[in-house]
């Protein structure tokens, strides 16, 4: 295919592919790099790079002379870092994976030390959950708070246990807890059933953005009647595989009776 059927200019393609050579562990390379990488030849490569020094796009140290991302590219990422809106962003994810399963999913934050939903797609179920919009529920309790606590600093998860612990009257064995905190870290998942709402199910993952940083959790939650293993596992793959989906338009690369607002 020509590069006018394909509607696309073959240099500004390889010079973008140049760019997409330098990842955080390999953050300086030479020029055979950049060969070995797109399988161009020295000469193209060679030329590539000096157009894109003199745009500032990259930089060459003068005592190594290895190559590295330019200046500018920092303020480019800043200006997309600060205008995606992770609501407009998950939304379309939000409708999809609620159509394919029924039940209502979520998009939470956490705002003033609580779990606060910001945006969802209602299940089509006859009996299925109810999620406020703006309400304040407790990060302590169920997966959709789980999933944003577990990647809190520990000093705030224990401030905010010892208030839900001093608000109910109830105490919370830390040793089985924080083992619960670690387990959804490392699965990215959280689960829980008849937690925070009797009666209801919660199955969360955290999303992060382009600095790895939390912003958001999804939840997909309904009536834990119905919730079996079979469906448990299915619908944990799926949220996962959301979380992730967003997460990369946030920028993430890789290199988790009816009730009211889930479980």
């Amino acid at each position: 295919m020509t590069e006018q059927s394909k509607g696309t200019v073959q240099s500004v393609e390889r010079a973008i592919d140049l760019l997409y050579c330098f990842t955080l562990n390999e953050y300086e390379l030479s020029l055979a790099d950049f060969v070995n990488k797109t399988g161009l030849n020295r000469t193209t490569v060679f030329r590539l790079l000096n157009s894109l020094k003199d745009k500032g796009m990259i930089s060459r140290n003068q005592h190594n002379g290895l190559y590295r991302l330019g200046l500018p590219l920092i303020g480019m990422g800043q200006i997309v870092s600060e205008t995606i809106d992770v609501r407009q962003e998950a939304l379309p994810v939000l409708k999809q994976l609620s159509k394919e399963t029924g039940e209502t999913v979520s998009l939470n934050i956490i705002q003033a030390n609580r779990r606060v939903c910001v945006e969802k797609s209602d299940g089509s179920e006859d009996i299925r959950q109810f999620v406020r919009l703006g309400y304040p529920y407790p990060l302590v309790r169920g997966a959709s708070g789980k999933a944003l606590f577990a990647f809190c600093e520990e000093e705030f998860i224990e401030e905010e246990i010892s208030t839900w612990e001093r608000e109910n009257q109830k105490v919370i064995d830390r040793d089985t807890y924080y083992k619960e905190l670690e387990t959804i870290r490392k699965n990215r998942l959280a689960i829980s059933k008849n937690d925070r709402v009797f009666g209801a199910y919660s199955i969360s993952a955290p999303i992060f953005n382009n600095t790895y940083t939390l912003v958001a959790g999804i939840s997909l939650s309904g009536m834990s009647i119905k919730l079996t293993e079979e469906l448990e596992l299915k619908y944990g793959e799926l949220i996962r595989n959301a979380a992730l989906t967003i997460s990369k338009k946030m920028g993430y690369s890789l290199t988790g009776n009816t009730g009211e607002g889930g479980d």
